[in-house]
């Protein structure tokens, strides 16, 4: 059974373990072919055996994230550089902290999923990059947020949210619930998106526009304050 005392010499054990560290500093963006032949993927191998020696143990998390000095610890030694003034649950899934930079004062509810990597469908290759949360921004529970993304600060997220592959979200918006969000899309700054949206793939949405509740963007669209275009035609979707 786990308790503080045996989480923390643990940890310390991998923090002064120099081949492991060194699976630490491969951790980084990158389309890597999921063979034990290759370095690359063997690192991350052995980094994420043992980062799930605590992330699939609830318990253990609860430790490491209620007693600051332990949580530095954690987060330092498997290759987070970012900021640790942030509120985040045992029920997280994490994984390639090297790839996380969480802002000050952020606030992760329960059931985050940071899915800083992801596997081909051929299962043959493994895509990981980093993900950008900024300062002050909160997001409510089981919320998805996909490798390649950056939400800005001051962003309010409600729950059941997912936000896809290499989006962007500017500072000040708000989502409301069960809202999902495409990959490669760009959000501006101070949007306000309702309740149970659905923005297409490669959309782009201008600075201080509201969607309504219920909205839905087909890929492509380019929405402003005068109505939603396709971003590759012009044409006029529909009026504002």
């Amino acid at each position: 059974m786990y308790n503080a005392d045996h989480i923390q010499v643990r940890i310390e054990q991998l923090c002064a373990d120099a081949a492991f560290q060194d699976s630490v500093q491969r951790i980084r963006p990158g389309k890597f072919r999921r063979t034990s032949e290759s370095s690359d993927y063997a690192a991350r191998l052995t980094y994420t055996t043992a980062l799930r020696e605590f992330v699939y143990n609830p318990a253990a998390l609860n430790f490491i994230l209620s007693n600051a000095e332990l949580k530095a610890l954690f987060f330092r030694t498997f290759g987070y550089t970012g900021s640790l003034d942030f509120t985040m649950y045992p029920n997280c899934w994490l994984r390639d902290l090297p790839l996380l930079d969480i802002g000050e004062k952020a606030y992760l509810a329960d059931g985050i999923v940071l899915g800083t990597n992801q596997v081909s469908t051929d299962q043959r290759f493994v895509t990981a990059d980093v993900i950008r949360i900024g300062a002050r921004t909160v997001f409510d529970q089981d919320c998805m947020i996909g490798y390649g993304t950056a939400v800005g600060a001051d962003c309010v997220i409600g729950i059941r949210c997912a936000i896809g592959i290499k989006s962007a979200i500017g500072d000040g918006t708000s989502i409301g619930e069960i809202v999902n969000i495409g990959h490669g899309c760009h959000i501006g700054s101070a949007v306000r998106i309702g309740q149970v949206c659905a923005i297409g793939n490669f959309s782009m949405i201008e600075e201080g526009v509201a969607l309504p509740d219920q909205t839905r963007l087909p890929a492509f669209s380019r929405v402003s304050s005068t109505g939603i275009f396709h971003r590759r035609t012009g044409e006029r979707i529909a009026a504002l």
